[in-house]
Order: C-alpha cells, then sequence, then structure tokens
C-alpha cells in the first residue's frame, strides 16, 4: 500500500485518513526496527573489536614480558662474556701474594701475575701442568731482574720455581649490569 493523496480543499473520508496514518505507522515501524537492526549489528561489532582489541593487548604484554627478559638474558649472558674476555687491569685491586702462594696459586679470576725475581735466581713457571722456562741465567754476570706480566684465567694454578724479590696478583675489571 502506498500513501493516498488528498488534494488540497477536499474532505477526506476517514478511511482515507486512516489507511495514511497505518501506512505511515508502519513505514515508522520498519524504519524504527531497521534502525534497531543497525543498532545491534554496530552494538555487535563494537563488542567484537573490544574482545579483539583485548587479545591483542594480552599478547602485546606477553610479548613485552618475553622481550624484557629476553633483554636480561642477554645482558646476563654479554656482561659474563665481557668478564670473561676482559683484560683491562683493575690497579686498585692488585695484591701481594705469600711465599706459600707464589709456589701454588689458584687464580680467583681473570687478570695478571706480577713477577719481581731476584737478580741473581733462575727457574720455571708451571701453568695448569704446563712447564715453561721462565728465566735462566747462563753466567755469572746474568743478574737481570724484570719484572715479568702474565695473563692467567680463573681457575688457572700457577708455581714458580724462581725466587722471587716479589708477586702480586692484578685482577681485571669486572663489569656490572648496571654498566651495560
Amino acid at each position: 500500500m502506498a500513501l493516498i493523496n488528498i488534494e488540497y480543499g477536499s474532505i477526506a473520508s476517514s478511511d482515507t485518513m486512516n489507511k495514511n496514518f497505518l501506512y505511515l505507522e508502519d513505514k515508522i515501524t520498519e524504519l524504527s526496527n531497521s534502525s534497531n537492526t543497525m543498532i545491534s549489528s554496530i552494538l555487535s561489532n563494537i563488542a567484537t573489536i573490544n574482545s579483539r582489541l583485548g587479545e591483542i593487548t594480552d599478547d602485546v604484554q606477553d610479548d613485552a614480558k618475553n622481550f624484557e627478559s629476553k633483554i636480561e638474558d642477554y645482558r646476563t649472558k654479554t656482561r659474563l662474556a665481557l668478564n670473561n674476555l676482559s683484560m683491562l687491569p683493575n690497579w686498585d685491586k692488585c695484591f701481594a701474594l705469600t711465599n706459600e702462594e707464589q709456589a701454588s696459586f689458584k687464580v680467583p679470576k681473570n687478570g695478571y701475575l706480577l713477577l719481581n725475581p731476584k737478580p741473581e735466581s733462575k727457574g720455571n713457571l708451571t701453568v695448569n701442568d704446563s712447564v715453561v722456562t721462565l728465566k735462566t741465567r747462563n753466567s755469572s754476570y746474568d743478574n737481570a731482574g724484570q719484572l715479568f706480566f702474565i695473563p692467567v684465567k680463573a681457575a688457572d694454578v700457577v708455581g714458580c720455581t724462581l725466587s722471587l724479590a716479589g708477586a702480586y696478583f692484578l685482577p681485571v675489571v669486572e663489569i656490572s649490569s648496571e654498566e651495560l
């Protein structure tokens, strides 16, 4: 049914008027239902978007935690690698070795042994059962007494048969996590 046109100035019957009102009421109901359907569809889409955003947020937070964990793991591995490879001397931590330690010294961390032999001495250096001649004395005039710097790493066992005027351990600088 369509709206019935009523000409200006004419008298319309109640039946025509009622049909027009029913037609308009049907159209208003159709538009209201259509609007409600569209609003429901929009609300459903909004709910779906909110749900997906929640999932994405959770995924991003999980990824961020994993990323932070990996960064901390790499920071620790880097610090350990640098400490194992670093040979920068830490002169503030240098200390003298006792006579007993001069005979057999287990190196506590990477560093250097500083050996100052007596001029008339001769002898060998032993590192982890490997023996090398450190100083020879070929004649009574061979009285050299130079300071030896010997790089060593943690857990090395070092011994020396030279008569020493002094022996020292010079550790290397340790890098902390805060410095990375």
